[in-house]
This record gives structure tokens, sequence and C-alpha cells, in this order.
């Protein structure tokens, strides 16, 4: 974690959208974040080890490693278990909420979704 003070937080944003994963990127660096972000669950999963973020937004529909097994296995790990998550997903569904959260997601936001509003949650995750 960024763990200096007056250091930005350090979010890492899983999207497979490039459009997406840029665009909100962009909003999240203007917004005073340090954002790393990944293309696939195999590359979040990696970054995230070594990179130690304050906190993940992860979409579940990843080309390669879906999100619910991305957030599985980085609760699993040590270095990332207390990293809270966000899932930003077309996922709306109750039960796709449900096992969002049981697979270890802090929080699940519907795309679209509106930057200003996932900053909001950014921010009560963090407490901030």
């Amino acid at each position: 974690m960024s763990g200096l003070p007056g250091a930005p937080r350090r979010i890492l944003f899983i999207e497979d959208d490039q459009a997406s994963r840029e665009g909100y990127s962009a909003y999240l660096a203007g917004s005073g974040y340090e954002v790393l972000p990944a293309a696939t669950g195999q590359e979040a999963l990696t970054l995230a080890a070594g990179w130690t973020p304050d906190l993940i937004v992860l979409d579940l529909g990843l080309p390669d490693i879906d999100g619910w097994q991305v957030a599985r296995q980085l609760k699993a790990a040590p270095a990332t278990a207390n990293i809270p998550i966000i899932a930003l997903t077309g996922a709306d569904l109750p039960h796709e909420r449900v096992s969002a959260m049981r697979a270890g997601c802090d929080r699940h936001i519907s795309k679209p979704c509106e930057p200003a509003a996932l900053i909001e949650e950014i921010r009560r995750c963090l407490g901030d």
C-alpha cells in the first residue's frame, strides 16, 4: 500500500474493455489516485502481488480468469487478503451480486456507472 503520509492512494483497475479501462483510469488519476490498469485476470493477480494497491476495482467478465476467481485468489493470498475489492460489472442480477460478495468482493457497482459514483464508493471503502 502507498503507506507514505500524503501519498496518493493506489488503485488497481481491472477491466478488459480498453475504452472503459482508459476512461475510468484517467478519471481516477485526475481525482488524485495512482492507478495501475490491468486487462486480464492473470495480469491483475501479478500486478496486485507486486504493487500492493490500497483498493481494487474488478470487472467480473474477464477473458482469461473470471473476476470471481480473481477475487477468490486475491482474498486467499496473505499479501492481498485485506485489500478492498469493488466489483464493477454489467452482471447485476441478485444472484450475481451475492456470488461476487461470496467470492470476496466488498462492494458491487453495476455498469454503466458514472465515474463520480465510483469515486464515492472508493472513498467509502477506503474511509476517506
